[in-house]
Formats: C-alpha cells, structure tokens, sequence
C-alpha cells in the first residue's frame, strides 16, 4: 500500500466528516443570525439540521438560506464534487495497484 492510496484513504474517511461538520455550522450560523424567523420555525430547521444532518444542513441552505443563491448551491454542490473526486481517485489508484 503506497504513501498516495493511503493519503487518498484518509481523505475519503475523513472529509465527509468535515463537509458535514461545516454545512451543520454554516447552516447554524445562519440560523442564530436570522431575525426574520419564528421561534417555531427557527427551532425546526435547528433540529432538522441537527438529527438528519446531511439532508437537514443541504435543504437548509439551498432553500431557506440566506446565502446569496450561487454562494449556496456552490457550497453544498463543491462539497459532493470534491468528496465525489476523492472516491474516484482513492478508487482508481486502489485498482491501478
């Protein structure tokens, strides 16, 4: 096992942990922030944020958000890209050796 598959293996476990954990707090962030929301609807996103974090903090931020739109959609998208890119080439390299 090369020095590069075992780099490309830790990024692969440990980056959605980190895209996770910075969706959870910018979608948060957001939230505390927000003066517009009710009490109700700002304890609602909280918890969808926080019990299904990947579906909450990405539904959060692409529709209730208020990120300017692009700023948004190139968060939650670059994240998937670059998690995405990181399995193919863990698993390119992983098939080449």
């Amino acid at each position: 096992m090369g020095a590069l598959q075992v780099t490309l293996g830790l990024y692969a476990t440990v980056l959605p942990f980190a895209i996770i954990g910075a969706w959870i707090a910018v979608s948060l962030w957001d939230l505390a922030r927000r003066a517009d929301l009710g009490r109700a609807t700002a304890v609602g996103w909280s918890l969808a944020v926080l019990i299904v974090p990947v579906v909450g903090a990405a539904a959060y931020l692409l529709s209730a958000g208020r990120l300017p739109r692009l700023q948004a959609v190139t968060f939650v998208a670059g994240g998937l890209v670059a998690y995405l890119l990181v399995v193919v080439l863990t698993g390119a390299v992983g098939g080449a050796l």
